[in-house]
């Protein structure tokens, strides 16, 4: 197809997007050879230099091995950069099972020492940042702003540890925790339970008190988890 200045940047990211969503899903499974690139910009309706764009994209963040004389091939997924916020975008936790342990245990093993280093740390325009976060959860009119409410409440506890390594693990992961936020989010028999494990991390954080906080982040994450498995769990069986 024909492609004007102004659309091109468009078409680049949508070329990028239907290829990592064709690698995340398994259409494409490691150790797996692309298609012919001329039978695939035609499936894809762009230019062969657009689809040689989108596979330069694709192999900077380790999904793709490109060599001249066997072609192009999906790497193995420990070999993909999973801290790159792109490329978490593109995958779906509730039907991957080991993205979906993997990242649950990582948020295990940081956030609740996050909350205990922001019970000790934290200043008082963070600790309003807290409350902010949690009000706006309380009063969200819709499911879109509980959830994008209940990112800026982690975000906020992890940016109020004084930790910049911490600081800057949530940008890089906020893609991927918006779909775990939606999937719990979508579970509205821990709704109650989940407001109120929020509150107690609030308290926690504001009462300086850390090894309450620790306590409270992990009792949070684990509705997050018994949440995300049931889902999980029905995707599956829907496929």
């Amino acid at each position: 197809m024909q492609v004007g200045s102004a659309s091109r940047p468009r078409v680049h990211r949508e070329v990028v997007a239907e290829l990592a969503r064709r690698i995340v899903s398994g259409e494409i499974a490691p150790g797996d050879g692309f298609p012919n690139t001329i039978q695939l910009s035609v499936d894809l309706g762009v230019s062969r230099s657009a689809l040689r764009e989108a596979l330069k994209v694709l192999s900077a963040k380790g999904m793709l091995e490109v060599r001249p004389r066997t072609g192009t091939r999906v790497r193995p997924r420990d070999s993909w950069n999973l801290m790159d916020p792109e490329l978490l975008s593109w995958c779906r936790p509730e039907l991957d099972p080991e993205l979906l342990r993997s990242l649950l245990e990582c948020r295990l093993l940081i956030e609740p020492g996050a909350a205990a280093l922001a019970a000790a740390r934290a200043n008082a325009a963070q600790l309003a940042g807290i409350e902010a976060a949690f009000d706006r959860m309380n009063k969200a009119a819709d499911l879109n702003a509980r959830i994008e409410a209940d990112l800026e409440f982690h975000v906020a506890v992890l940016k109020a540890s004084g930790n910049l390594f911490l600081a800057q693990w949530a940008g890089t992961v906020s893609s991927i925790l918006l779909a775990t936020f939606r999937i719990s989010a979508e579970m509205t028999t821990s709704e109650s339970d989940a407001f109120t494990a929020h509150r107690d991390v609030m308290e926690s954080i504001r009462l300086r008190n850390a090894s309450r906080a620790d306590r409270a982040m992990r009792h949070l994450l684990s509705i997050a988890a018994k949440d995300l498995h049931i889902k999980a769990a029905q995707a599956r069986s829907n496929r």
